[in-house]
């Protein structure tokens, strides 16, 4: 639908027009901080604190689930590697621009790593997470090259550790769902809005029996 042709059914349905008024100090998205992280254009809640950039419902899934015995590996870095490092032991993460990672690595708790990797397909950015000879406990692919950071995690996973991969809906990451699942991993997807955006969008965790989060 056209901004123009949505705002013309607003206007002929007054009610509808009335509730999306009202959500600014009320309501679920306000609740939520939506607007606050849509003002300043960061992945925030009401109070900006950091949130990782992902699905609200897989946030509200994991922030309880995460722990200090933890050590989690990301690909892609920013308000997810604070949010990240403030409830685990440790946070990893690899990041391939590097204006960035200097911004984020300035800004970065102490147990956060971060690490400059410029970025090849299926080259050592993908691979980092193995390359490293630890094991993580949750590794979390929100980065470029996804399918192949996917393959190669694997192997780079403690004995109950769990594989998330944002934007699971989209098509181009459908190969790395595949892989996954031929690989024995069972698939919980958390659909719908992100800090700021108003699009859905799905969050999954790939995970085996007696993994770290209790699934």
């Amino acid at each position: 639908m056209s901004t123009l042709k949505a705002l013309t059914t607003l206007i002929a349905k007054p009610n509808r027009l009335k509730a999306l008024l009202s959500y600014g100090h009320k309501g679920y998205l306000n609740s939520i901080g939506w607007f606050t992280a849509f003002d300043k254009k960061q992945a925030v809640d009401g109070n900006g604190k950091a949130l990782p950039w992902v699905t609200y419902s897989f946030i509200d899934f994991i922030k309880e689930r995460i722990n200090k015995t933890q050590h989690i590996f990301e690909y892609g870095s920013g308000s997810s590697t604070l949010f990240y490092a403030e409830r685990a032991g440790s946070v990893t993460s690899v990041e391939h621009d590097k204006g960035w990672y200097d911004n984020v690595k300035n800004t970065s708790p102490a147990n956060a790593e971060m690490i400059f990797c410029e970025l090849q397909k299926d080259g050592e950015y993908a691979k980092k997470a193995t390359l490293l000879n630890r094991k993580f406990d949750i590794i979390i692919v929100d980065g470029r090259d996804r399918v192949n950071c996917c393959k190669y995690s694997v192997d780079a996973l403690s004995a109950n550790g769990v594989l998330v991969l944002d934007d699971s809906e989209r098509e181009v990451y459908h190969p790395a769902r595949v892989l996954l699942k031929a690989q024995g991993f069972k698939e919980i997807s958390f659909s719908g809005i992100s800090p700021g955006l108003f699009y859905e969008k799905a969050t999954s965790v790939f995970y085996k029996e007696n993994n770290c989060l209790g699934i």
